[in-house]
């Protein structure tokens, strides 16, 4: 699973390739696992932002399910869905499922949705260095709490493990870079604990690319050593060395003004695990699922296409994907990954499950039938539908806020407290991930919206007032009624 990747960033897309028809991007191992699969130009996030994407492509239902939001729902109270949901001990997730079945389990990279009862803050003021004894020893002791709290989520392994994004930090020299090497590594050491086991295996990969900070285009060339457990005491020789990477970006005939380097920089990991497969003899007999958490094209924090529309790839033996080398068109949900895995490997869901996705192992097996009639999409005070080529959104502030006095707002964003809440509705004004929507969409704020995507795909015109498509609005209005009685909390007039 990667992070805010852009559809520029893969050549098997239109996006991924120049005016001429050539690769953007150098990325051997990607194109490999694609010509050995089949691709989805169309796989949805149910919200769009990285922690409830994650929470949902780990569980298997909407985010508005996770334990954070109960106590309101319970009240009647509106969910609002932004970065507060998190998979603790009492959540169904992956991990325990096939655990439970008798699989080996694992999980490296980035976290940002695992919570645990291991999840106790320990705060290291910015003017420490991690080059100390004692705050070195922190840093391994909060490495270790995140250990702890995979393996309380049914995890049977973890390492290298990013919190969240960048930013943990102890002072200017002191910032934690991307580690893709590290992250790396971590799986390496996955496979050595797996095969002294007589299991099969299940590992989530999450990078922690190409989501910022970083110096633009040039993420691979941070401190090496930097990890958020401390520094390491030489650099890393699992994946090819990071010098090599300019080098052979130019010798493709690609720019390094661009996000070239980065992504190859990630290739360079999916090579490694390739060939540590291969080497392990298990390559034949794993399939791989690759999926980037959201849309980053405007519309991040949004229920627009800019922010939901994502795109995967699923790779695999002969024997477990059909008509391989393909690209398929048909929508898919995030909510779809857990119940495919577990139908592939052979294990039922657990009694009293909430799934809210489909398995679609029958399209990866060649059979070109969708499986959703239509999606669902939720974030903040936005729920969405979209069924064929239409989709509907409906914008609607909680009554908390719609009633919040100024002392409340002026409290929650002292900077900008009559600002308009955004579509994520946690402050006035948004936080900075809003801002390429509320540019990019001419109709952001407007409480309705009915796009007809075929022909507008960047959501330009709001057809909900039009008289000629009456009808339409009114049909995916019951639709969005149907879906929010399935879920947690009430959602504006919505019944629920």
């Amino acid at each position: 699973m990667t992070d805010d990747q852009s559809r520029d960033q893969f050549n098997f897309l239109p996006e991924g390739r120049d005016e001429q028809g050539k690769p953007r991007n150098l990325t051997p191992n990607i194109n490999r696992l694609v010509a050995n699969g089949i691709a989805f130009p169309n796989h949805y996030a149910s919200t769009p932002v990285c922690t409830p994407s994650r929470f949902t492509v780990l569980t298997g239902m909407y985010a508005s399910r996770a334990n954070d939001y109960a106590e309101s729902a319970a009240r009647g109270e509106q969910v609002n869905i932004s970065w507060n949901c998190h998979i603790d001990a009492e959540t169904q997730n992956i991990a325990r499922m096939l655990s439970d079945a008798g699989y080996f389990t694992g999980a490296v990279g980035k976290n940002h949705v695992i919570a645990g009862h291991h999840k106790k803050r320990i705060s290291i003021p910015f003017d420490r260095s991690a080059h100390e004894p004692d705050v070195a020893a922190l840093l391994k002791k909060k490495q270790a709490n995140q250990v702890l709290s995979y393996q309380e989520c049914g995890f049977d392994f973890a390492a290298s493990l990013f919190a969240g994004n960048l930013g943990n930090r102890h002072n200017t020299e002191d910032t934690v870079f991307h580690n893709m090497d590290w992250i790396t590594q971590g799986a390496m050491d996955f496979f050595e604990s797996w095969q002294k086991t007589e299991k099969p295996f299940y590992l989530y990969f999450a990078t922690t690319l190409d989501h910022g900070p970083g110096p633009a285009k040039l993420k691979y060339t941070g401190d090496p050593l930097a990890t958020p457990a401390g520094f390491l005491e030489k650099p890393l020789t699992v994946q090819p060395s990071r010098a090599s990477i300019p080098e052979r970006v130019t010798a493709a005939g690609l720019s390094l003004d661009t996000t070239a380097c980065d992504v190859l920089w990630m290739d360079d990991a999916i090579g490694a695990l390739l060939d540590r497969l291969e080497t392990m003899g298990a390559l034949d007999n794993t399939v791989i699922f690759f999926f980037d958490d959201h849309g980053v094209e405007d519309g991040k924090g949004s229920l627009y296409d800019g922010g939901i529309r994502s795109v995967s790839f699923v790779s695999g033996p002969d024997r477990y994907l059909k008509d391989k080398g393909r690209i398929s068109d048909i929508p898919l949900s995030n909510t779809d990954f857990l119940p495919t895995i577990l139908e592939l490997a052979g294990v039922d869901e657990p009694a009293g499950a909430q799934i809210d996705g489909a398995s679609y192992l029958s399209i990866l097996q060649g059979i070109a039938a969708p499986i959703h009639e239509s999606l669902y999409f939720e974030i903040g005070a936005t729920r969405a539908v979209l069924q064929d080529e239409w989709k509907y959104l409906s914008f609607r502030l909680p009554e908390e806020i719609r009633n919040a006095s100024q002392e409340m707002l002026s409290k929650m964003n002292p900077s900008n407290p009559h600002d308009p809440f955004t579509h994520i509705a946690d402050k006035p004004g948004g936080r900075g991930s809003e801002q390429p929507a509320i540019r990019f969409y001419p109709n952001y704020f407007d409480t309705d919206q009915l796009y007809r995507i075929s022909k507008d795909p960047t959501e330009r015109e709001n057809l909900y007032s039009n008289p000629e498509y009456g009808k339409k609005a009114k049909e995916l209005k019951v639709l969005l009624n149907q879906e929010l009685d399935s879920v947690p909390g009430i959602f504006g007039e919505f019944s629920n």
